[in-house]
């Protein structure tokens, strides 16, 4: 008898050729916690916008309705995506009662043979890459479906000129996951995308207005751009993603600041006076980030003044 690590069985999933689902029934509603990159393939949807996604707002089914153990679900119309994949549900326990999760895999039809498919193993290769190849063509980062760094610069210059001819401030928070290579070197690099997938969920979650931008800028960095906002509002919201990034409770054994991964922030505001002098507002925002972390975190929000963070 030997025990497997969650870190194991994780990557073992992801590297599955079956689609897979894990969904939390416990959750009010019912919400998808996990997804491989076999389900990703296949189904269109990047693990970054289904992971919290409402289970049964994609099966179209009544919440608790599963009663013959499968269902129908409505994939994304991008490229190499099937219309519907059809899974076998099985409940999972964390303890004696009544099932925490189910574990959703995808159906095969009755005439297709169980042994192994190199077709099939060859077609979601090619559909992975065929994937990545759009998300770099769109301007996605690869891993979490955000937001690239290119994609980023260009969005930012436009809403720039948007700020400046509207004579609206323009608000940037960065994020640095702390201790993330330590991550990587402990867990691998399957489980480091896992945790950059959550946490770009957690900050795209945690947004308010349907024009701020979130994107991942650096290895272990992401960045949300606010058309409009002051320091403090800026500050809050910077404050409060930390909070969710924290709540997400991802082990983190090595890291210096905590048991579970954490995000240091910092926050850059351009008033309207200043918009003219274009300054870089990630590296002004990288500024308070590093001196809140030489700070032990603490932002003298209170004593910046001039309108530049």
């Amino acid at each position: 008898m030997f025990n497997l690590s969650k870190n194991i069985i994780k990557q073992a999933l992801d590297l599955s050729p079956v689609a897979t689902l894990i969904v939390d029934l416990n959750a009010a509603p019912q919400t998808i916690q996990y997804a491989n990159q076999a389900f990703e393939a296949l189904s269109g949807y990047d693990a970054g916008e289904i992971v919290g996604r409402h289970w049964d707002g994609l099966t179209g089914a009544a919440e608790g309705d599963h009663a013959n153990r499968e269902i129908e679900l409505s994939c994304h119309p991008r490229l190499g995506a099937a219309d519907t994949l059809r899974f076998e549900l099985y409940p999972l326990y964390d303890g004696p009662g009544t099932a925490r999760y189910w574990l959703a895999t995808e159906q095969k039809p009755v005439e297709q043979d169980d042994s192994a498919d190199p077709e099939r193993d060859t077609l979601i290769a090619v559909l992975r890459e065929a994937r990545n190849h759009l998300r770099r063509a769109d301007g996605r980062d690869s891993t979490t479906g955000v937001l690239n760094r290119r994609a980023f610069d260009d969005l930012m210059h436009r809403d720039w000129v948007l700020a400046r001819r509207e004579q609206r401030p323009l608000a940037l928070m960065v994020f640095q996951l702390d201790s993330f290579d330590a991550y990587c070197d402990v867990f691998g690099r399957h489980a480091a995308d896992a945790c950059l997938r959550k946490v770009a969920h957690a900050i795209t979650g945690s947004l308010r207005r349907a024009g701020d931008l979130t994107a991942r800028y650096a290895d272990d960095r992401f960045a949300v751009l606010m058309g409009q906002g002051n320091v403090s509002q800026a500050a809050e919201l910077a404050a409060q993603i930390a909070d969710k990034v924290r709540e997400l409770a991802i082990h983190h054994p090595r890291s210096r600041e905590d048991r579970f991964v954490t995000a240091s922030w910092g926050v850059a505001v351009i008033d309207a006076d200043r918009l003219h002098t274009q300054p870089d507002l990630i590296d002004l925002a990288e500024v308070d980030l590093q001196e809140a972390r030489r700070n032990g975190g603490r932002h003298s929000i209170a004593d910046k003044s001039s309108g530049i963070v």
